[in-house]
């Protein structure tokens, strides 16, 4: 069963009623930043526990409507689609649809910094509008989506720096 989501545009991140926005500098070069995010088996490394396979579902190169299916530790499948990408600079996805009812709206902006010799800074959106049973207890489980986004973003810049 699918369970489709309203898509949102850059726009629509300032005014969703969940967010969440984190800042790393990493001591690599934006291009190998985006050589981590094109790489499906990156994601379940570094964004673990949480995402145990991406499944691209467009051919490279990839850009702006590009598509891909990730899976998620515990069942969860979600179909994205990039609204934004400009490699080395910025991207964004939103999901278009979910194996279970749990977003309305959901989506992730990813906006790169080149700091030159020094790396590159990245800030990372996390914006979404939860639906259903998730909607009505996400008040208990918001904390702890802070805090593992924030721990992704920390395997993030020690998997890439490893690299």
């Amino acid at each position: 069963m699918s369970f489709p989501c309203t898509p949102m545009g850059v726009d629509d991140y300032a005014r969703m009623p969940q967010r969440f926005e984190f800042e790393v500098e990493i001591a690599c070069t934006p291009d190998e930043l985006f050589d981590v995010f094109e790489d499906p088996a990156s994601w379940p490394v570094w964004a673990s526990p949480g995402i145990a396979r991406v499944e691209w579902t467009s051919p490279k190169p990839y850009g702006l409507g590009t598509t891909r299916t990730v899976y998620m530790t515990g069942g969860l499948a979600v179909d994205e689609e990039f609204t934004v990408w400009e490699r080395g600079k910025k991207m964004a996805f939103t999901f278009l649809s979910t194996s279970e009812d749990v977003w309305e709206q959901f989506g992730e902006l990813y906006e790169v910094q080149d700091l030159g010799e020094a790396g590159c800074r990245l800030n990372w959106t996390v914006a979404y509008d939860p639906r259903g049973t998730f909607g009505s207890i996400h008040f208990l489980v918001k904390p702890f989506m802070g805090l593992t986004l924030g721990r992704y973003m920390k395997s993030l810049k020690k998997y890439v720096e490893k690299r």
